[in-house]
């Protein structure tokens, strides 16, 4: 046992000799502990301004890119702003895949709108260069850092939505300065001076080299940043840093691929997308890299850059080489398309109460969030319709396609062919209601009023969808005790089955539908005095006459439990293209 123990050391035991081997090397090495602390302040940064924005836009980022899709260009425009603004590729990566899930918007147009993101995630490096690189970014990053932490102590709200942009923007700031730093302070061992580009195997490796470090770090804007820095202090060759920055946008899609792993066959497929186009637009720019270098070289000239402006010209490059992958894909992205859906289809194993919609991608955003919910309560209603109709023992295709004609309800019934509510409803609904839930339980994302609204309402509304089931269970078992054409309660039966049965073909057609407990009214009012009659002339017994008088309370619950109240209307959604 000692034996095996010494041999295969626990996980935790390799990780903690990790943890301390890394620290006595930066401990023994200041300069490079100042560039590990730089890219961490960074990353820190980068996270700090994604949940900023997430609070701060209260869904107007989300209905901006699902609106987006009307068109191609306008995707790609949209898709190139958002990442502008934000500053991550990933975020908007991740919202396209949202929507895309939870059926918003099409596969076409979620594709342009991640060509468009491609092409936005280059202004991170002309910012960096332009000005990360040349001023000394700590002397406003203190500010920031101090309102950033007060504000998210004291205030609440947008506010600290605004507080939260502050902190990270001020870590952003701090981490750049220490990686700067860093690199004055490197005096050897990181110099790539020999690859300098005369050996064309070399850059494959370099690409590589970028991938690793983006797949690492999680930001393809923190390889970009640790790749100027060591451009401006003369750490590291022109080409080879145009190699690595091709490999920083293949990295990149390794968020899409992992929150594909847990989304849907129509986020894989988009996860796909984001795959293929960064390989096919850093295999042109490898196979082209002395070309392209040639090309800035010249537009560098024409807008004026001065020839030893590298970290400028990277950032002319970056953009060049993205832009030059939108223009050799955009005529395909119908058939990449076609192409994805044909090799990643929809699950036909499925059993039917799996939930279609609820993908983990989903609970990233509030819009998208509240999107799933919404395809998923409209999949529980049409279930529960279906069994409610089961309850009152009508097929359902003679209630929810056209108003139930009277011979359906009056035709003989065969209580073999009418499976049990209670069945019916641990076999499609708690399945089905219980992912709901679950999937409620979990959205953890700021949420505007509205949206908290619409949540609230959602919620409410499946809840008392299944409260409907439940009535609907208790009064199938009275209809079935009296379901013979020759019951003294046949009659009375049948009106209500009727009734109940026009209550929900109005809900079915219309689910702001009010009046569909106006059929039943007439039908209680009606059987209450033809009951007193009955009961006064001895035609009728009391006990059977109090079972009918239950069935149409169980009923008038049934349809009350189904009918939206102002209280529990879901907000208006605001329309998406």
């Amino acid at each position: 046992m000692s034996l095996g123990l010494r041999l295969h050391p626990p996980r935790r035991v390799l990780e903690l000799l990790g943890l301390v081997a890394t620290a006595a090397l930066l401990m023994a090495r200041l300069d490079l502990a100042t560039l590990a602390a730089g890219l961490g302040l960074f990353l820190w940064g980068m996270t700090h301004l994604e949940e900023a924005i997430k609070r701060l836009s209260g869904g107007t980022l989300d209905r901006w890119l699902a609106e987006a899709t009307a068109s191609t260009p306008r995707a790609i425009a949209m898709g190139t702003l958002s990442t502008a603004l934000v500053q991550s590729s990933s975020l908007v990566t991740l919202l396209a895949m949202s929507f895309v899930g939870a059926g918003l918007i099409a596969l076409p147009g979620a594709i342009a709108l991640l060509f468009g993101a491609n092409l936005g995630t280059t202004t991170g490096a002309w910012l960096i260069a332009a000005f990360g690189l040349k001023l000394s970014l700590s002397h406003y990053a203190m500010p920031l850092l101090a309102l950033g932490l007060l504000g998210s102590r004291l205030l609440k709200g947008s506010m600290a939505g605004l507080a939260g942009l502050s902190l990270g923007v001020g870590l952003l700031f701090l981490g750049i300065d220490f990686m700067k730093l860093g690199f004055e302070s490197v005096q050897s061992g990181l110099s790539l001076d020999g690859l300098s580009g005369a050996r064309f195997w070399h850059w494959p490796l370099l690409v590589l080299f970028g991938v690793a470090a983006t797949v690492v770090m999680q930001s393809s804007h923190a390889t970009l940043l640790i790749i100027l820095a060591a451009l401006a202090s003369g750490q590291l060759p022109y080409l080879p840093a145009l190699a690595i920055a091709i490999g920083a946008n293949i990295g990149t899609t390794v968020t899409a691929l992992i929150a594909g792993l847990g989304a849907g066959a129509a986020g894989r497929r988009l996860a796909g997308a984001h795959l293929i186009f960064n390989l096919i637009t850093a295999c042109v720019a490898l196979a082209l890299l002395l070309p392209l270098a040639w090309l800035v070289d010249q537009l560098a000239l024409l807008i004026g850059m001065e020839a030893t402006a590298w970290p400028l010209k990277l950032a002319l490059f970056h953009t060049l080489f993205n832009g030059l992958g939108i223009l050799l894909m955009l005529p395909f992205i119908p058939r990449l398309a076609r192409l994805l859906e044909r090799l990643i289809p929809e699950p036909t194993h499925l059993p039917p109460a799996e939930a279609r919609y609820l993908d983990d991608t989903a609970l990233t955003h509030a819009d998208t969030a509240l999107a799933a919910l919404e395809q998923e309560s409209r999949r529980l209603e049409r279930r529960a319709y279906h069994v409610l109709c089961e309850a009152i023992l009508v097929p359902s295709a003679e209630v929810l396609g056209h108003p139930p004609a009277q011979e359906v309800v009056q035709a003989p019934i065969a209580a073999d062919d009418w499976p049990a509510v209670n069945t019916r409803y641990h076999e499609r609904l708690k399945p089905l209601l219980a992912e709901l839930l679950n999937f409620y339980a979990r959205i953890d994302v700021p949420l505007t009023e509205d949206q908290q609204a619409r949540l609230e309402a959602l919620y409410g509304r499946s809840v008392r969808m299944v409260e409907a089931v439940r009535f609907g269970e208790v009064l199938q078992r009275s209809l079935l005790r009296h379901a013979a054409v020759a019951s003294p309660l046949r009659e009375a039966h049948d009106a209500l089955r009727q009734a109940v049965a026009e209550g929900l073909n109005r809900l079915a057609n219309d689910p702001d539908a009010r009046d569909i407990e106006a059929p039943l009214e007439e039908v209680r009012q009606h059987w209450q005095h033809e009951l007193a009659d009955r009961l006064r002339s001895h035609r009728l017994d009391a006990w059977l006459a109090s079972s009918l008088l239950n069935d149409l309370h169980q009923a008038s619950r049934l349809l009350a439990a189904l009918v939206p109240s102002p209280s529990n209307i879901p907000p208006e959604r605001p329309t998406t293209a």
